[in-house]
């Protein structure tokens, strides 16, 4: 199977463990942030010993997908756009940082959008 063709199978494969994983996930308003970006930003609820173990291993499983890309012949502002894109998916999985989103929906929608970008990119291997 060619290389491209095994890329999108497991972008697309890894996208549906991120939204069972993003559907349990949540996030809390950051009190008074309101004041500061339109609709307020939120931080992360902390996740139990379970959602850790499942964050670890999709974390891991994205990280193997974005080290195969490198092997590829890709342009090169294509690639910094691909790993441009895919710091933003594992900040989003690592829930490192605070979102704009109020809910694990709309990260997953999110992430979402980041994997079609990405997959348009692969075209262009």
């Amino acid at each position: 199977m060619e290389a491209k063709t095994i890329l999108k199978k497991k972008l697309r494969s890894i996208l549906i463990q991120i939204k069972i994983f993003m559907r349990n996930s949540s996030m809390t308003y950051i009190e008074g942030s309101s004041k500061i970006v339109e609709n307020g930003a939120y931080e992360w609820v902390g996740l139990d010993a379970n959602q850790t173990l499942d964050q670890q291993d999709i974390c891991n499983e994205y990280v193997e997908i974005l080290n195969e890309v490198v092997h590829l012949k890709l342009d090169s502002s294509f690639l910094t756009q691909f790993n441009q894109s895919g710091e933003r998916v594992l900040s989003f999985l690592r829930q490192d940082s605070i979102v704009w989103q109020k809910t694990g929906l709309q990260v997953y929608n999110e992430i979402e959008r980041e994997i079609d970008h990405q997959l348009e990119l692969s075209e262009r291997l």
